[in-house]
C-alpha cells in the first residue's frame, strides 16, 4: 500500500520528533547495558585491559558463599517488608477515604510527604532517632516504663542482629509507604458509590462494605503493588547501606551491596556485572509473572 505524498510527510515529521529521544536511550541505556553484558564475560579491574574468560565469573558467583548471603539478606528484606508496606498502605488509604475524616488532603500530605525526602536525609534522621544514647525510642521507651532507666540497658537497633531487619522494616515502611496509600487511595475512589449505598440499603456495615467491596475491587491494584514491592526489595540499597553500611558482621548486607562491593570495592567489574545481570534476570523472572497474572485477572 503505497502511501500519500502528505502522509508520508506528516510520518516524517513524527519520526523527526521522536528521533532524538531513541537516539538518547540508545547512547544511554541499550549501549550501556550491551557493554555491561559484555563484560561480564571479561575479567577487567579498569587499569588492566580485559581478559575474555567466558562464563566463569557466573561460576564464581555460584560459588561465592557471600553471594548467596547477600540473596538471602534480600529475600529477607522482602519477607519483613512487603507485608507491612501493603497492609499500611491499605489501611491509610482506607481511612483517609472515609467519609467521616475531615482533612483529606492534609492527611494525604502528612502521610506522602516523606516518599519526597532523599534516602541521605531519612538514613541521618532514623540513625539519630533510633541512636541507643541520645536517640528517641529509647528516651520514649524509657518515659513509659518499657526499658529501664539505667544508662547501661540500652536497645542496640540498628547493631543488634536480632532485631536489625525490623529497624530497616520501620524506616522503609516510614518512609516509603505514604506511596502505596496514594495508589490504593485513588483506586478506591474510582469504585462506584452506588455499591456502597446498595450495601447500606442492605443493612451491611462499614466493616463488611471494606471486606466485601473494597477489598474485591482492588485485587489488581493488590497484585500491581504486590510486584512491585518484590522488585522494590530486590532493588534495596540506600537506606540499609548509610543506616548500617551492611553490618552487623554483613547480617543485611543486601544483593545491590554485593554487586557494589564486587565492582567498587574490589575492582572485580567482570564479576559485579555478571551479579548485575543475574539480578536482571531475576527481576525479568518476576516481571513476566506478573504479567501472567494481570492477564488472568482481566478474564
Amino acid at each position: 500500500m503505497r502511501l500519500s505524498p502528505t502522509r508520508r510527510r506528516d510520518n516524517m515529521y513524527g519520526y523527526s520528533f521522536i528521533l532524538p529521544f531513541v537516539a538518547l536511550y540508545v547512547i544511554f541505556t541499550l549501549y550501556p547495558l550491551a557493554q555491561g553484558f559484555f563484560i561480564s564475560f571479561n575479567k577487567w579491574n579498569i587499569v588492566k585491559p580485559m581478559e575474555w574468560v567466558g562464563i566463569k565469573n557466573y561460576q564464581k558467583l555460584l560459588a561465592d558463599k557471600k553471594f548467596w548471603e547477600a540473596l538471602t539478606h534480600t529475600f529477607e528484606f522482602l519477607l519483613y517488608s512487603t507485608a507491612p508496606l501493603m497492609v499500611f498502605g491499605f489501611m491509610l488509604a482506607a481511612v483517609i477515604n472515609s467519609r467521616l475524616l475531615r482533612g483529606q488532603a492534609l492527611f494525604r500530605a502528612v502521610f506522602f510527604s516523606p516518599n519526597v525526602l532523599t534516602v541521605s536525609i531519612i538514613s541521618f534522621m532514623w540513625q539519630m532517632i533510633l541512636d541507643p544514647y541520645k536517640g528517641l525510642v529509647n528516651a520514649a521507651l524509657k518515659s513509659i516504663g518499657l526499658l529501664d532507666p539505667n544508662p547501661k540497658v540500652q536497645i542496640f537497633w540498628l547493631t543488634n542482629p536480632n532485631i536489625v531487619w525490623w529497624s530497616i522494616t520501620l524506616i522503609t515502611l516510614w518512609w516509603t509507604v505514604g506511596y502505596n496509600m496514594i495508589i490504593y487511595l485513588a483506586a478506591m475512589q474510582d469504585i462506584p458509590d452506588s455499591m456502597y449505598e446498595s450495601a447500606s440499603l442492605d443493612g451491611a456495615s462499614g466493616w463488611q462494605q471494606l471486606l466485601y467491596i473494597t477489598l474485591p475491587s482492588l485485587k489488581r491494584i493488590h497484585a500491581t503493588l504486590l510486584f512491585l514491592q518484590i522488585i522494590a526489595s530486590f532493588k534495596v540499597f540506600g537506606q540499609i547501606y548509610l543506616v548500617t553500611g551492611g553490618g552487623p558482621a554483613s547480617r543485611t548486607r543486601a544483593f545491590i551491596q554485593y554487586i557494589y562491593d564486587t565492582a567498587f570495592q574490589r575492582f572485580s567489574m567482570g564479576e559485579g556485572s555478571a551479579a548485575a545481570f543475574m539480578l536482571f534476570a531475576i527481576i525479568l523472572v518476576v516481571s513476566v509473572i506478573q504479567l501472567r497474572v494481570m492477564d488472568k485477572s482481566e478474564v
